[in-house]
């Protein structure tokens, strides 16, 4: 028996307990410094077990800390992305129904593309039909739709028309059909909740950026009037009848106001209203410019202050919500052969972090056919790169967006290791102490 080469040892006390984290099955488990000499001793060959000792050391097997000896676990990674890549159980479709926004954000990722675009009724029956295709085609367990933007509830009347068929597709092949939207929250209607509740909306993310000074700010409508309260009212409006995510964005000059926006939502009661919240960096889009709208949740920021990201969790715990462990475990996406995204005039990309940009296009849903760009986005395959890293289950080798930014090639590997060791380990010892 040898020990895993995905654990990650992190001091825990001066005492030398360590909790141990594997990045492939994503156990967790506190040691202390007698039975970590044991897992080296043993992975040596150096130490002789008594049965009390292959006890503990079978249980950590059953973990993944510990491994037989004959396990390449290369060749386990290897058949794990391979497996995710191709895996038909949930296609996974973002869906643009605008380009158009009803707000003027400080840092609008998509200000560049100057576009009112809409999903036309034409376009949403060509996008529905290729769709009900490719359910044909693979036969997933689940359909997975986010609406996206712009602001998707501009164009409300694709929202209906696309859930609706798509559900009526699906419950006729017995596939379960799931819908998110992510929106600015400012149209957000009980009444449209509930006539999508049917067609299986599952989850709403709203972005609010801090208090009511801080947020209109920075979010506000193209008057430069503010939009805190609008959002906050149509939040309560629906509180209870969807899964409801807060996302927000921080930097120096908003991130001391979010406690007060923290106070104030419990105030309103909404500790079990809300599944998560959570608070990202303004960081840079495939342009060059700031952006805090990011729709990926998995996507880390190498460069933040880990005690900004540490203090911002503990505050949303203490006042009872939920927020993300800050541990993603990868891959994205983006590696995966059944998961796209739709622009409002039916191209198609592998990511929303490309869209708008032509170069990025892979194909259109007026063809069964994929480019060579797609080819490209699929045979990445960065985990070759970057097997020796015990994080790689962690980010697949970054964010593909991410990497173009940094240095112009999609196909990059986007290193990720320095916020998994300042950034996620803090967060997720704290979390397993704690508990």
């Amino acid at each position: 028996m040898k020990q895993s080469k995905f654990n990650i040892f992190i001091p825990i006390d001066e005492n030398g307990d360590h909790m141990i984290f594997n990045t492939f099955t994503d156990s967790r488990v506190i040691v202390n410094r007698e039975l970590i000499d044991m897992i080296e001793n043993t992975s040596n060959g150096e130490r002789v077990l008594n049965r009390e000792e292959e006890e503990y050391l079978n249980q950590l097997k059953e973990l993944g800390i510990m491994v037989d000896d004959e396990v390449d676990e290369y060749l386990e990674m290897e058949y794990m992305f391979q497996k995710s890549k191709f895996d038909t159980s949930v296609l996974n479709i973002t869906i643009l129904t605008t380009y158009a926004c009803n707000l003027k954000c400080m840092y609008c990722f998509q200000e560049g593309m100057k576009s009112r675009q809409f999903m036309s009724r034409d376009i949403c029956r060509h996008t529905a039909a290729w769709i009900v295709k490719r359910m044909e085609n693979i036969r997933p367990k689940i359909l997975r739709i986010v609406f996206y933007g712009g602001e998707p509830l501009l164009n409300i009347k694709a929202i209906k028309f696309l859930a609706e068929v798509l559900s009526n597709a699906a419950h006729q092949r017995s596939i379960l059909q799931e819908i998110n939207i992510i929106t600015n929250g400012v149209l957000l209607k009980k009444g449209l909740v509930e006539s999508l509740l049917p067609f299986g909306l599952k989850g709403i993310k709203v972005t609010l950026d801090g208090d009511a000074a801080a947020h209109d700010s920075r979010r506000y409508y193209k008057n430069g009037r503010g939009t805190f309260h609008k959002i906050l009212n149509n939040i309560l409006a629906i509180r209870g009848k969807v899964g409801l995510r807060i996302g927000g964005n921080f930097d120096n000059s908003n991130k001391e106001s979010i406690p007060g926006l923290l106070d104030i939502l419990k105030e309103k009661g909404l500790e079990k209203d809300l599944i998560s919240i959570d608070f990202k960096p303004v960081l840079k889009n495939t342009d060059g410019a700031e952006t805090g709208e990011a729709f990926c949740e998995t996507c880390t920021f190498s460069d933040i202050d880990v005690k900004d990201f540490i203090w911002l969790k503990k505050e949303i715990k203490e006042r009872g919500f939920t927020t993300m462990e800050g541990v993603a475990l990868g891959p994205c996406e983006v590696s995966k052969e059944y998961s796209y995204t739709i622009d409002p005039s039916g191209k198609i990309y592998k990511c929303g972090g490309f869209v708008g940009r032509e170069e990025f296009v892979i194909g259109d849903i007026h063809s069964d056919e994929f480019n060579y760009k797609h080819t490209l986005f699929m045979t990445a395959d960065l985990w070759k790169r970057c097997k020796e890293c015990p994080y790689i289950f962690l980010c697949g080798g970054g964010c593909r967006s991410t990497a173009f930014v940094k240095g112009g090639d999609f196909r990059d590997i986007a290193c990720e290791k320095d916020y998994f060791e300042k950034v996620s380990l803090e967060i997720l010892k704290a979390s397993t102490v704690n508990n």
